[in-house]
């Protein structure tokens, strides 16, 4: 589970152009030169290719657009659960909760909340666990919560699962078979679906956090340059990717 994560990591844009960049180095103390040159071309290459926001957006927009974000949540008023799927969370224990969430985690937080305001009789549920070390989300977002005015009778914590397929596992004893909403990030959301269907669960998506929301204005000059923007978002969609193709391959899917 942690090798997976490990190997996804590697494989996202940046450290693959870093450890193109490592083989090219290599390369040139074996001097072989010609080969070092091409290595080093391909890895500058794909950095330029994964940060111009043009093909960040043409990666993530097939994840982000699968579903639509939840408009008028009155019309899940027969739903008793919301599930908020974690992400990361500091363990600074002497912050306050609200500032030891990832941006991600938080924008999920906030669109669980909002839903459950919108549906007095739901009960919210926070999960993730701690993977490399850090706090679980779960808990972290549960304090969160409380601290924004919660009500903590009408919240519920999944603070061990490790990863997406097992937080699908833990609601499948919390709820069974009863519709819940899923919050998540948006181009999570497709994978997230797929393992909780294959888990036998009944998930109605509520995506959030959209990365390539609007228009993009392609007469912007800087739609055209690289950033730090666009490669974020060429590293979570790679990501994504990835995972969809791993638990592909693992039967989860």
């Amino acid at each position: 589970m942690l090798l997976t994560k490990i190997i996804a990591a590697l494989l996202s844009p940046l450290p693959l152009v870093g450890l193109i960049l490592l083989v090219a180095w290599g390369l040139r103390l074996l001097k072989r030169t010609r080969l070092a040159v091409t290595a080093a071309c391909m890895a500058g290459i794909l950095f330029l290719i994964f940060s111009v926001e043009p093909l960040a957006r043409w990666l993530i927009l097939p994840l982000e657009s699968r579903y639509e974000p939840i408009t008028q949540p009155q019309a899940f008023s027969n739903v008793r659960w919301i599930l908020v799927l974690g992400s990361s969370a500091s363990d600074d224990a002497d912050a306050p909760p609200t500032t030891r969430l990832s941006g991600i985690a938080s924008l999920r937080l906030a669109e669980g909340l909002r839903l459950q305001n919108a549906l007095p009789e739901s009960t919210l549920i926070l999960s993730g666990g701690s993977v490399f070390g850090d706090a679980p989300s779960a808990t972290v977002m549960s304090r969160a919560a409380i601290e924004m005015g919660a009500d903590s009778e009408r919240l519920r914590i999944h603070p061990n699962p490790m990863n997406t397929r097992q937080e699908a596992e833990f609601m499948r004893e919390a709820v069974g078979e009863s519709p819940f909403l899923l919050v998540t990030s948006a181009s999570h959301m497709p994978r997230a679906m797929m393992l909780n269907r294959k888990a036998g669960l009944n998930p109605i998506p509520a995506p959030t956090a959209r990365r390539a929301a609007g228009t993009a204005l392609k007469s912007d000059p800087s739609f055209w340059l690289p950033s730090a923007g666009a490669l974020e978002m060429s590293e979570r969609a790679i990501h994504e990717y990835l995972g969809i193709a791993w638990a592909w391959l693992g039967g989860h899917i």
